[in-house]
């Protein structure tokens, strides 16, 4: 809409002003737009881009997690523009070719509740349903709803994360493989977690779908990892990234988990990056993975002994009565 405005020949010569109201939550998001167009438009760094609002005495609010009650970590506008900035850098994100019709089309619950990461590899996406309607009776799709979409997304592998609600054989039926990596709702994945997923992921030729019940907290955690290991995607930036694409991702301890990690997953990295015969004294990625949850001593959750009824439950349940009383016709499909 801007660039339109700018380019249009009536208004050659003209300033454009964007103004809001003194709110600190709309100042905030004003100011972010106005960087980020910036950044994707113009190609200033982010520094340069927000640098100006930095000098003015306003005050801009942290962005915070998805949950209720008190946030442990802040998410600042520069955090979100660096986390674009490395986007545009590595390639996942065009403004020119970003299809907004398909984006909202794929983000409503209806048609899926699902957000691409890192393009062409990871799709985040919420918890497929054993049957068409879900617990609170809102339409749902089934693994059968999902299999001809990850088809034409080269979608090979699907990866849950929370307790099992559907029969895996309904994806692998389909042609898809299934893996069940579980652990507790709002949790930090334990090292074998982490070790099983990388692992699996980096094997995967093809594209690879992730979820919890609501696809946002742990999914968001273990493609982190993932970004941070091989694309060198610093944490803080990523957490921006992400919630960029697919908001509302990555919850409470999962955000200073990820910040935690990133010395690690950069030097893991690293070490996979080497050369097969190159002699190397650098530790493995298990072998630092493991290392760094000794050091902090955390404690993953196994098995599925758990009432997964939490915070996944209540942002699902949020999230598709948001969109619900807020329904517009829908558009047509466009490409995943």
């Amino acid at each position: 809409m801007v660039q339109s405005k700018l380019d249009d020949p009536a208004l050659a010569g003209r300033c454009l002003v964007h103004y809001c109201s003194p709110d600190a939550q709309k100042r905030t998001n004003a100011a972010w737009l106005a960087s980020a167009y910036q950044v994707m438009v113009l190609g200033r760094s982010p520094e340069i881009a927000h640098g100006r609002f930095k000098q003015l005495d306003l005050e801009f609010l942290p962005y915070r997690d998805a949950l209720r009650g008190p946030c442990s970590y802040d998410c600042t506008v520069s955090d979100c523009l660096m986390g674009l900035q490395v986007a545009i850098d590595l390639g996942w994100f065009d403004w020119k070719r970003f299809n907004r019709r398909s984006y909202d089309y794929f983000a409503n619950f209806q048609n899926g509740d699902m957000n691409w990461i890192i393009p062409r590899k990871f799709l985040a996406f919420a918890s497929p349903s054993p049957t068409s309607l879900d617990a609170d009776g809102y339409p749902a799709l089934t693994p059968e709803d999902y299999a001809p979409m990850f088809h034409e997304g080269n979608i090979r592998l699907v990866v849950r994360l929370n307790k099992k609600q559907y029969d895996a054989k309904r994806f692998v039926n389909q042609g898809i493989k299934h893996l069940d990596l579980y652990f507790s709702d709002g949790s930090c994945p334990s090292p074998d977690i982490v070790r099983k997923f990388l692992t699996v992921t980096e094997n995967e030729p093809g594209a690879v779908a992730v979820h919890c019940k609501a696809g946002l907290g742990r999914s968001g955690t273990l493609i982190g990892l993932y970004a941070m290991k091989h694309y060198r995607f610093p944490a803080r930036a990523f957490i921006g990234w992400i919630r960029t694409c697919r908001p509302g991702s990555v919850l409470g301890p999962q955000q200073q988990f990820l910040v935690d990690m990133e010395h690690d997953m950069f030097q893991a990295g690293a070490a996979a990056r080497l050369p097969r015969h190159w002699p190397s004294a650098e530790a493995t990625d298990e072998e630092l993975v493991a290392q760094h949850f000794q050091r902090m001593k955390l404690q993953g959750c196994k098995g599925e002994d758990f009432e997964d009824v939490g915070q996944g439950e209540s942002l699902t349940s949020a999230k598709r009565r948001f969109q619900a009383e807020h329904a517009t016709p829908s558009v047509v499909a466009c490409d995943v």
